[in-house]
């Protein structure tokens, strides 16, 4: 089965992705499990303390920190925590950042409020929890199950949410950096001027793409020259003002603007 994807973007770019396997995706859980528990074991430890404290208003204190401890445990922290993260982190959760993954809409669109709840919320049933008389605990085999036969490598939330989980270019702690990923200094410095690339067309971005692909292949002269010729046009549609102090800056740019566009959506 292809571990790849191929999407347009909301920019009418076509680019490919590599969706997230099993493997991956089940130890970026394990480590947002482990954080969870973590707090769990905070707010118990919280509620403990406050065993015994003096009232308010005839509710004592040790009974209201027990309440809200209740509803953290049960509720908060299982659903929220995967939410406010994917919102803060662009589909990203510590497990999933960790392991180089992120959620995205179909389309390439980035995640949203909506889609995540729902995904989350399902996280229920991926995981097999049904609150029958007896709560019946399948240990995410239904999820598992749905990943396996999914072309797309997606859970039973992923399909009622419309998202995808994809591998991020680039390096993780538990990848090996390629040649082609390691970026230069020049390049990486001028990664923080890139801007508007919503402008781009797919034609452009191909362009872009097909020089930044082959320039080791040519000689430093040669670059500079392509590069000069297909980055003036663009830097002044970009509005990107930098100073170019040589030549060959133009395609440091212009690999800049596209390993920029690489590392915002996670596009292979």
């Amino acid at each position: 089965m292809s571990r790849t994807i191929t999407v347009v973007t909301p920019e009418n770019i076509q680019v490919t992705y590599r969706v997230a396997g099993i493997a991956s995706r089940f130890m970026a859980t394990l480590v947002d499990i482990f954080i969870q528990i973590l707090m769990i074991l905070l707010v118990l430890m919280v509620v403990r303390i406050t065993a015994g404290v003096g009232s308010f208003g005839g509710f004592s204190a040790s009974s209201i920190v027990s309440g809200v401890g209740i509803v953290l445990i049960t509720f908060v922290i299982p659903l929220v925590y995967s939410i406010v993260f994917e919102m803060l982190w662009a589909g990203r959760t510590p497990g999933k950042r960790l392991f180089g993954l992120r959620v995205v809409r179909e389309g390439g669109y980035p995640i949203n409020l909506l889609s995540s709840i729902i995904r989350n919320i399902l996280r229920l049933i991926d995981f097999g929890i049904l609150p029958l008389a007896t709560p019946l605990v399948l240990f995410g085999l239904p999820g598992l199950v749905c990943i396996f036969f999914s072309p797309a490598y997606k859970r039973i939330g992923d399909y009622a949410a419309g998202t995808l989980v994809i591998v991020e270019a680039g390096v993780t702690p538990f990848s090996e950096r390629r040649g082609a990923d390691v970026v230069s200094a020049s390049v990486r410095a001028l990664m923080p001027a890139v801007r508007n690339l919503d402008r781009l067309t797919a034609e452009e971005y191909r362009i872009i793409r097909r020089f930044t692909a082959r320039r080791a292949e040519l000689e430093v002269v040669v670059q500079a020259a392509i590069g000069e010729r297909i980055a003036g046009p663009l830097l002044q549609k970009l509005e990107i003002d930098v100073p170019i102090h040589y030549q060959v800056q133009y395609a440091d740019m212009l690999e800049a603007i596209e390993r920029r566009y690489a590392e915002d959506r996670g596009v292979l």
